[in-house]
């Protein structure tokens, strides 16, 4: 069993390599990219969303590397989430 997204976005932030936020968002895409239709993936990322805002209440000191995160889900547009092939992390 994999461990839930926001787990996986906290280790990358906790271990701070350089590449971690590509790494996180090639795990967004991931996991967004499980749900089996535009709205469930619209439904998950608003989920996230939410998970993160938790997470950065539980762990202040990674606050800048969630927000970071939060911004690249929150860019995802509709359009993005409409497809099953999501733009890939630079």
């Amino acid at each position: 069993m994999q461990p839930a997204i926001q787990q996986v976005i906290r280790a990358l932030a906790e271990d701070g390599r350089a590449g971690a936020l590509g790494i996180a968002e090639h795990a967004v895409n991931a996991y967004l990219e499980g749900a089996p239709t535009a709205g469930d993936r619209t439904l998950s990322r608003d989920i996230l969303i939410r998970d993160l805002a938790s997470l950065r209440g539980v762990a202040p000191h990674l606050a800048g590397f969630i927000g970071r995160v939060e911004t690249y889900v929150a860019g995802l547009t509709t359009v993005d989430l409409s497809r099953s092939d999501l733009p890939r992390a630079a």
